[in-house]
């Protein structure tokens, strides 16, 4: 990339405020941005949203009949009633029996050449912003003359591989530290808010990624087959996609070593050899286990764990002894994940075997529970920690004065029972009502 388009690139991307673990080249934070700008609310327009249970994505107690205002796209006042100051000429919006939530993210979707599924999959369930992390950008072309009204969009562009990848329409290939430069100025100057590595690439090649990337304020995170996460994390990685990318740093080293050399020669081994690897990871007594766990806390590595997509259940959906046994093993995985404080996210993967369709974020925050997560403890890591992931935790992610107005109701207590979440009434982006309400 030229001096001037790399200069063009991170103008564009270090606005505001960003991740402690993410700066631009002076080391200040960044505020990375939506791949399609979302229309605010007329600024003269005040919505009064009156009587709502308010589950503000912080992780504190609910607020009870609380009030959140907004003008415009931006909420100007939220907490209780009480103290509330509703300006006259304010829209009133009675959301008495609701409870009323940050927009939800979703950390990992896929969508292709179409509009529909991000709508039917996230925006009518609440979901007002995704990362779609490492399809390429020609997936995203629907957007450029788009009317509809969908979630706020964050890109990766095309994966990070090295030959053979195992996708070789979404890749771009790296054969070198100077490509994995290359790639990243290329997918920033594109449009990137992060960079997706994928299960070849090299250490090496990952780390030079990774130092390109920080000089944007750009996240970069990893499916991981072949490098073991611990090495991974050493090389700069912010996050790590899929529980699955644990494996090999987890496994007996001589079962991580066969399962590298068989995946190695056939990617699509991978599928059949996962649940080989993670059903004999023996997490008691695992001398590997506090090392990671230790690693990942003080890197601040962000975990999608993904739990869904692998889900498998003894007698059902053709699951075996051994899927079901890997499974397992996985939920116990994010459980010490949790219990050591580190930072996990939720990503629906799009679908799920044990979901309804459109239903896989659901799925996953069900299984979140299940893994020894609280229901309040799920909804903040899908708003406020997913923000910081996004790198857009200064204007989303929670309910706040001076914040963005993308905002849900549920009718239901999802702090209590995390299957309220699929109770969804209202959804409102940037101060305007995109479902169950007319602005």
């Amino acid at each position: 990339m030229n001096p001037i388009a790399r200069f063009a690139a991170t103008i564009i991307f270090v606005l505001v405020s960003g991740v402690d673990a993410i700066g631009d080249e002076s080391g200040s934070p960044v505020q990375l941005r939506e791949v399609n700008p979302i229309k605010g609310a007329p600024e003269s327009r005040v919505i009064a949203i009156t009587g709502a249970r308010l589950i503000d994505g912080h992780g504190g107690s609910p607020v009870e009949n609380a009030c959140v205002i907004v003008k415009g796209d931006q909420i100007i006042f939220a907490g209780a009633q009480a103290e509330a100051q509703i300006p006259t000429g304010a829209i009133r919006f009675d959301a008495g029996g609701k409870s009323l939530l940050p927009g939800l993210f979703d950390s990992h979707f896929h969508s292709q050449d179409t509009a529909k599924r991000p709508i039917e999959y996230e925006l009518d369930n609440g979901i007002t912003s995704f990362r779609d992390p490492g399809h390429p950008f020609k997936f995203y072309r629907w957007l450029n003359g788009n009317e509809l009204t969908v979630p706020r969009i964050f890109l990766c562009g095309g994966h990070l591989d090295a030959a053979p990848p195992a996708w070789p329409d979404q890749a771009a290939v790296i054969g070198t530290a100077k490509q994995a430069t290359e790639a990243v100025d290329a997918h920033v100057a594109r449009g990137a808010s992060g960079i997706k590595i994928y299960m070849r690439l090299p250490a090496e090649h990952i780390a030079a990624a990774c130092a390109a990337a920080d000089r944007h304020g750009v996240p970069v995170t990893a499916h991981l087959e072949l490098v073991r996460a611990d090495a991974a994390i050493e090389a700069g990685v912010d996050g790590i996609e899929h529980i699955t990318s644990f494996g090999t740093a987890l496994a007996d080293p001589k079962q991580a070593e066969v399962f590298e050399q068989v995946v190695g020669s056939d990617s699509n081994a991978r599928r059949e050899w996962r649940p080989r690897l993670w059903s004999g990871i023996e997490l008691e007594n695992n001398p590997r286990l506090r090392p990671l766990l230790d690693q990942i806390v003080k890197q601040g590595t962000f975990v999608s764990p993904t739990l869904a997509i692998f889900e498998a259940r003894v007698g059902e959906k053709e699951a075996t002894p051994v899927t079901a046994s890997a499974f397992a093993n996985m939920l116990d995985f994010v459980g010490h994940c949790h219990r050591h404080g580190a930072k996990i996210v939720v990503g629906s993967h799009t679908s799920a075997p044990f979901a309804d369709r459109g239903k896989a974020y659901l799925r996953e925050v069900e299984l979140m529970v299940e893994a020894g997560m609280t229901p309040l403890e799920v909804i903040t890591a899908a708003t406020k920690v997913n923000s910081e992931f996004f790198g857009a935790q200064d204007r989303l992610g929670t309910v706040a004065a001076g914040k963005t107005a993308d905002l849900i109701l549920i009718d239901g207590f999802p702090d209590k029972n995390i299957k309220d979440l699929d109770k969804v009434t209202h959804v409102m982006l940037g101060g305007n009502w995109v479902k169950g309400q007319e602005n």
